[in-house]
């Protein structure tokens, strides 16, 4: 049987983006997700303990860093499947 193939592609719509970090001694997680060709939406940080934080004075250090981190992330080298 002979064919010949014109096109492929495999297209993912959307990427879920995880980061840990370390922020004056307490450990935070940032998650968000990418939509490919639309950019970032509902970037999230929590604490140890998994809990949100809320956008208030005390945190603002904390939700920019998560914010630069995920928005700073190289995708194609921490891409997994």
């Amino acid at each position: 049987m002979k064919y010949n193939i014109t096109y492929q592609e495999a297209y993912a719509y959307s990427f879920n983006l995880n980061a840990d970090f370390e922020y004056k001694g307490k450990k935070y997680k940032v998650t968000s997700t990418y939509y490919n060709g639309s950019g970032m939406e509902d970037i999230d940080v929590y604490n140890e303990d998994d809990s949100c934080i809320e956008d208030d004075a005390l945190e603002d250090n904390v939700l920019q860093i998560g914010k630069e981190i995920v928005e700073n992330m190289d995708i194609e080298k921490h891409l997994t499947y």
